[in-house]
């Protein structure tokens, strides 16, 4: 997408934080935006910041909830006219130890990191692919979605889930014209330590729901500002940038976890012709749609590097 004027954007979680961030980056680039929050304070909050114009729209919708994802989308339709760019972002966070944690943890920070990027994409897709128009999808993992941390199996999952979601997605769109990218954040200021709040009922009560966040970790005032990451998503979409890595601090550490990563291979093995086939089947259909990211890209697939 190379000019983003008069486009729609749909951003989740979009009423602080990242989120915010994101949303003010893109109404600078003359994008008209639907911020979607689960809390109408955050919304109310975030209306004061960006005002009430012709170019937002606020709604209230929790991201695990389906019918009220579908209806949200074809609100943004109805009072825009079309939805050409979708951010996955909201998210929540628990990091139980292996002794305490139960099944609830896993089907809330799963069913809104997770499911809420599958709703996000279910609901909003089919009518960017009905439009024909091209547009981007932006989904939010983190770091913990590339390097390992102890106690943080659960968070991890989810954002190892949506990274692999987005790289296999960014192949799948390519021929439509259609871009995909994941956003890997690490320390932000934002409320997202704080998210146990935020924990819906059915999931029961977080430990810590009721324990100030700098009793335990950074608070929100630490980290990188939103407006910042929000100008790299921004610049990600316009570039058909498939990775989003706004911290470089973390550059090293992803070194070493991949390079640990390769030298796990087996050295010298034998591998029967039918895997060889397999393995070229599969990277054959792989390269088609990068050739499809490069004609995006305005590239020379002959020139990319495999």
């Amino acid at each position: 997408m190379r000019d983003l004027t008069n486009k729609v954007a749909f951003v989740t979680g979009g009423a602080s934080g990242i989120g915010l961030g994101i949303v003010q980056a893109l109404l600078a680039h003359g994008v008209r935006v639907a911020v979607a929050d689960l809390r109408s304070d955050h919304l109310d909050e975030a209306r004061s910041v960006l005002g009430d114009g012709p170019s937002t729209e606020f709604l209230e919708v929790d991201v695990i909830d389906r019918p009220a994802m579908a209806d949200a989308a074809d609100r943004v339709v109805q009072r825009f006219g079309a939805v050409h760019i979708l951010v996955n972002n909201a998210g929540v966070g628990t990091a139980p130890t292996v002794e305490a944690m139960r099944y609830e943890d896993w089907d809330w920070v799963l069913g809104v990191n997770l499911g809420g990027v599958i709703n996000g994409i279910m609901s909003f897709l089919p009518h960017m692919l009905r439009q024909n128009e091209g547009g981007h999808i932006v989904s939010t993992s983190s770091m913990a979605g590339l390097l390992p941390a102890a106690d943080n199996f659960i968070y991890a999952a989810s954002k190892y889930a949506v990274r692999g979601l987005g790289d296999s997605l960014r192949l799948s769109l390519a021929p439509h014209g259609i871009g995909v990218s994941t956003l890997y954040p690490g320390l932000t200021r934002s409320r997202m330590l704080l998210a146990e709040q935020n924990r819906q009922a059915q999931f029961g009560t977080g430990k810590m729901a009721d324990q100030p966040v700098g009793a335990s970790g950074p608070t929100g005032v630490a980290g990188m500002d939103p407006r910042e990451m929000g100008d790299m998503v921004v610049h990600a979409i316009l570039n058909n940038k498939g990775h989003i890595l706004s911290h470089s601090e973390f550059r090293g550490e992803v070194a070493e976890n991949y390079e640990e990563l390769l030298a796990a291979f087996p050295v010298g093995q034998d591998v029967g012709r039918d895997r060889l086939e397999f393995q070229a089947m599969i990277r054959e259909r792989t390269n088609s749609a990068r050739v499809a990211i490069d004609r995006m890209n305005g590239a020379d697939s002959s020139d990319r590097a495999e």
